[in-house]
């Protein structure tokens, strides 16, 4: 009897000094794993972002199809296409996030910097009388949102991410 008291005394004593091992990996070890899972939640949440927008100025942009891109200056246009982004975003943007500038092209050669190689500026022109063009758009939209977690501001990253959306987009050339 005295031998198993004693194999239950050491079998006890050994729990207790283990026990007490296993507690001090853990409380360094949830630090660490709390930092990961908030990591992780700033990630998705950026990629969210970076989703939600790509999908809302895209369907901003398609809706322009229809309007007349001639009556529009690059004012309006920045207005309109904020508007219609934030009713696209599916309630996850607002406009304070939006930074939206608008650079209109009276064709694709302005846009382009250039003009056909070969050919005289008469013949240019010529050839512009012949022709109408549509506008060209050139569209450069930032999205600034607040972090969720305090743990970017803790490594200096700031309290806000940005991203940037660059989308040009018009007509080619159309004969009346």
């Amino acid at each position: 009897m005295a031998r198993l008291r004693d194999t239950f005394r050491y079998h006890a004593e050994r729990w207790r000094t283990a026990h007490g091992v296993v507690a001090t990996e853990v409380a360094f070890l949830v630090p660490v794993a709390m930092v990961g899972v908030m990591m992780l939640f700033e990630l998705a949440r950026i990629g969210l972002v970076i989703a939600v927008g790509s999908a809302a100025l895209d369907k901003a942009v398609q809706s322009f199809r229809l309007d007349n891109l001639n009556a529009a200056s690059p004012e309006q246009m920045s207005t309109r296409l904020k508007t219609r982004m934030v009713d696209s975003a599916y309630g996850y943007l607002n406009a304070d996030n939006l930074t939206v500038n608008v650079l209109h092209f009276e064709n694709l050669n302005q846009l382009g910097g250039f003009t056909a190689s070969g050919t005289t500026s008469n013949e240019a022109q010529n050839d512009e009388e012949n022709t109408t063009t549509l506008p060209v758009w050139s569209v450069t939209v930032q999205i600034e949102k607040a972090f969720i977690t305090p743990l970017p501001e803790v490594l200096t990253l700031g309290t806000t991410f940005r991203y940037q959306y660059k989308h040009v987009f018009g007509t080619e050339l159309r004969n009346d």
